[in-house]
């Protein structure tokens, strides 16, 4: 066995984040760790890789015990992590970001020679070859994964534990990383893989370990286990992943929202879209196509070279993103964590902080006004958290969503635009999104959507528009949808019936 945790258990105040928990991964072993945000996931993989102490248990390396004193002692043992924020420096070469931490010498002179002789080796056998002299911040998100990748190869890492590694990466770069993975494991490197897409766990792992609220459920072999079981292990009970019975088309014909020849040159070229009261509004398209930057035009965030924007049967004027919040739109951006939230903030001022003007009075903020209305928001949003001093960053990620909704809900939105929204979650925060969606349209709030997995559309969205570099290609209504075509129609390949 090369890694083994027994019995390890983690506290902090008012908080079990692990209780007992058991873990082990051999040689050559891809090994998934699975379970809702705030599972103790995260918490578990810290323990691992020598960031924080457990408060009872041990960790065995090759069959002896060990206590890593910090990450650093982890890495030199062959312990090493890549984060779903990758952790490099933009102004630094390639070959300086590889051995970032650990520089060669020769004497009291750095050693560049061996240093980018082996830089080139590794990066070759991972099938990369960009500059070494390049900055690491020119290049792409999939070869700044790979130089990561090369700095745990460098440290001779055994073992590589990978967050989210494919979140931000395209279809192709998923497959080439787990190319790369299957050519790790070949030669005997371990891999722990913690992903929220079940199918990648399927294509790519050995065996799963199921948290679940910090604690052990279970493990089992990819083989004997199908994805309706790992849901049902992860939450303790089953999911419909696909139909839902209280989702019915939408009936109202009232128009909230009407859009004509939106264009923002080179992203968004001439779209149209309707939104109707009580509807959800699907966009479907790939990274590139524009969407993200159409919810930002019509939210004013950015500014439109031309086209037109009526609210209620009103024009509207959106030049800034105040404005369109004063007119009842409101936007979950797609990175909660540097858009949507100030992570290092209380949770209350997060909650309150579009409609922070309600709650000042003649001798400045009304503290306990303000903590009973982020209260109140929260609970109406079911947000799980010990206090609401605490900085929202330490909140799970489906919670951090949560947050951003109660900012919109607070700040009275009639017209809800959510970017990606589930990105980063697990299954069961995703079906507290959906509810909540549900339930704000069923009390007359308008919902558009973005998100790159298809089938969440088809699961939540009355209407879905494909998108395709800047323009609509086609509309789908609920009760006609069709996975294949919604898909073609997003990669911008023609159909009958398309609108090209």
């Amino acid at each position: 066995m090369l890694l083994e945790a027994r019995h390890v258990s983690k506290f902090y105040p008012g908080v079990k984040a692990l209780t007992s928990v058991d873990f082990s991964i051999d040689a050559g072993e891809v090994v998934a760790v699975v379970g809702e945000n705030g599972a103790g996931k995260s918490t578990l993989m810290k323990i691992l890789a020598g960031a924080i102490e457990p408060n009872e248990g041990e960790l065995y390396l090759d069959g002896n015990s060990v206590e890593f004193d910090g990450p650093l002692d982890a890495q030199r043992r062959g312990i090493c992590t890549i984060y779903q924020e990758l952790m490099i420096v933009p102004e630094l070469s390639v070959v300086e970001n590889v051995f970032l931490g650990h520089l060669k010498k020769k004497g009291i002179f750095l050693d560049w020679n061996a240093m980018r002789k082996e830089a080139k080796g590794i990066l070759s056998r991972l099938g990369s070859a960009p500059s070494l002299d390049a900055k690491a911040g020119e290049l792409s998100v999939a070869e700044q994964q790979l130089i990561e990748i090369a700095k745990s190869m460098s440290r001779k890492s055994r073992l590589l534990i990978m967050d989210e590694p494919t979140a931000s990466l395209s279809k192709d770069e998923v497959a080439n990383l787990f190319d790369l993975v299957r050519s790790l494991k070949a030669e005997g490197i371990a891999v722990i893989l913690i992903t929220h897409h079940l199918h990648e766990i399927f294509e790519i792992c050995d065996r799963l370990v199921v948290l679940r609220d910090g604690n052990y459920v279970g493990a089992s072999d990819i083989k004997q286990i199908d994805e309706a079981g790992l849901v049902e292990m992860m939450l303790g009970r089953t999911v419909d992943n696909y139909v839902d019975s209280r989702r019915h088309m939408v009936k109202s014909d009232e128009l909230v929202l009407k859009a004509r020849g939106l264009t923002r040159a080179p992203y968004i070229n001439n779209v149209d879209l309707t939104l109707h009261r009580g509807e959800v509004l699907g966009i479907a398209g790939l990274m590139g196509s524009g969407r993200t930057e159409l919810m930002r035009a019509i939210y004013g965030a950015d500014k439109l070279d031309r086209g037109s924007i009526e609210i209620n049967g009103s024009a509207a004027y959106l030049s800034s993103p105040r404005k369109a919040l004063d007119q009842g739109l409101g936007l979950a951006p797609e990175d909660r964590k540097t858009q949507g939230l100030v992570l290092s903030m209380p949770i209350a001022h997060n909650a309150t902080m579009p409609s922070l003007l309600e709650y000042v009075g003649p001798f400045g903020l009304n503290l306990g006004k303000e903590t009973a209305a982020a209260k109140d928001l929260c609970e109406k949003l079911y947000v799980k958290y010990a206090s609401l001093s605490q900085p929202a960053g330490n909140l799970s990620g489906g919670n951090q969503q949560k947050v951003v909704l109660a900012k919109l809900l607070g700040a009275g939105t009639d017209i809800y635009l959510l970017d990606e929204p589930t990105r980063g979650i697990d299954i069961g925060a995703k079906e507290a999104i959906f509810d909540l969606i549900w339930d704000l349209t069923a009390k007359g709030n308008s919902v558009i959507i973005i998100s790159s997995v298809i089938e969440e559309l088809i699961r939540v969205c009355d209407r879905i528009v494909c998108l395709h570099l800047g323009r609509v290609t086609n509309t789908y209504e609920r009760g006609n949808y069709d996975l294949n075509r919604i898909m073609l129609n997003a990669m911008g390949k023609s159909e009958a019936g398309a609108i090209q």
